[in-house]
């Protein structure tokens, strides 16, 4: 999705589309900015009941205060069915087994086996290793004039998130190519029907490396190493409930990181100020970390579907409904965030929602800023100036902020 540097509401004037109800169709995140559309929607009263192609209803959450109510209260609003809207009929297939898409007492039961991953502590001893690996990949594109960056870094998530999953470093490019394409659309050119079918080739290509993976006996101190033990906690004996969890991992950790840093660079190379102060600065501070998830909102929505009669924002929600909670939305909301169409490079405090809220808060969010910090820092010390050397490309997905290609033009130090 384009996001507008120093934008505001009023650019939706410039959009003849701006104000349409339909945040759900997926073509028009690939060419415009959808925040001029949210913040028409969070002048309205309550929630927006709207439907999908198929016809099904859903509720949009898209105010702060909303938002932030349905990711925290997991009993009235649960993940045990979907977290994507493109997601529905009978649920996800890994609802009630993977991590994501449980509840609390068994969702606790699955994360208990990799929280000791994941703290703040043990991400603070992967950062040597993070570090070199990422300087290896920035010594592939270091002179190199002009280069799609999406294309040049494609494997830049997996050197934070590779070796933690226990997944081989030969498998790394394909496995971060099949991450992004998994999340949607690449080419506006292809039919719907080429366009799923690309989706399924892309899961399918995710499953047999991680398949892979766990039949080879990863690290015990590895993500896959443990994924074993959440079979015993689901109980489940028809699904491989190993695999469903290290799937959820993967495709939860590598979008993350580099569409917030894909975003970030976007905003810099088009904002010389912001270019320069950024270059003054002696490292990347968390407060920098912090702006770029709530610039780039990486995840559009979750969904979650209401356990019982309810009422949000005024509006009755009645049990079994599908509500989608647009974080993107709420990380722009004036109720909460002053001047929120400007990246302030030191805001605090900033309570964004990049990384979830309540039980469901991400796992691996410690991992995920290390990492953009890691690359944001090498990016400052080797770049004296970069520009963009095109129009960048942006994925067709309501779900994921996701940019696909982005030519730049860089000069190094």
């Amino acid at each position: 999705m384009r996001v507008s540097p120093k934008g505001s509401g009023s650019s939706a004037a410039s959009s003849p589309a701006a104000g349409s109800p339909d945040i759900y169709e997926e073509a028009q995140y690939a060419v415009r900015d959808m925040h001029p559309v949210w913040q028409e929607l969070r002048g309205g009263d309550g929630l927006h009941r709207q439907q999908t192609p198929d016809g099904q209803e859903f509720f949009s959450a898209t105010s702060y205060a909303d938002v932030r109510e349905v990711l925290n209260d997991h009993r009235t609003f649960s993940s045990a069915y979907s977290t994507m809207l493109t997601v529905r009929g009978d649920g996800d297939v890994a609802a009630g087994a993977a991590i994501h898409l449980t509840d609390p007492p068994l969702h606790s039961e699955i994360k208990r086996n990799f929280t000791p991953l994941m703290t703040r502590q043990a991400t603070l001893r992967l950062q040597d290793a993070i570090h070199a690996r990422m300087s290896e990949l920035f010594d592939t594109v270091r002179g190199r004039e002009a280069f799609d960056f999406c294309e040049a870094m494609l494997t830049l998530p997996m050197t934070i998130t590779g070796e933690l999953m226990g997944i081989p470093q030969e498998e790394w490019t394909v496995t971060g190519r099949a991450t992004v394409r998994a999340m949607g659309g690449v080419d506006p050119e292809v039919s719907e029907y080429e366009r799923r079918f690309q989706l399924f080739e892309a899961h399918t290509t995710i499953m047999s490396v991680l398949g892979e993976v766990l039949e080879s006996g990863p690290p015990a101190d590895s993500v896959s190493g443990r994924c074993p033990a959440t079979a015993h906690a689901v109980g489940d004996k028809e699904r491989d409930v190993p695999l469903l969890n290290a799937y959820a991992f993967l495709m939860g950790a590598n979008p993350t990181v580099p569409q917030t840093i894909n975003q970030t660079l976007l905003l810099l190379a088009a904002d010389e100020d912001l270019w320069a102060w950024f270059t003054r600065q002696e490292e990347t501070d968390q407060r920098f970390v912090d702006e770029a998830l709530r610039w780039a909102s990486p995840v559009n929505h979750v969904l979650r579907r209401a356990t019982v009669d309810t009422t949000l924002g005024g509006t009755h929600v009645p049990a079994g409904s599908l509500v989608a909670a647009w974080i993107a939305s709420a990380n722009r909301d004036e109720e909460v965030f002053e001047d929120p169409y400007t990246f302030v490079p030191d805001r605090s405090p900033n309570q964004h929602l990049g990384f979830g809220l309540g039980v469901h808060r991400c796992i691996g969010q410690h991992v995920a800023a290390l990492g953009i910090k890691q690359f944001l820092d090498l990016w400052r010390q080797n770049v004296r100036f970069m520009r963009l050397d095109g129009d960048p490309k942006h994925l067709i997905s309501n779900f994921l902020n996701g940019v696909v290609s982005l030519p730049m033009a860089v000069t190094w130090k």
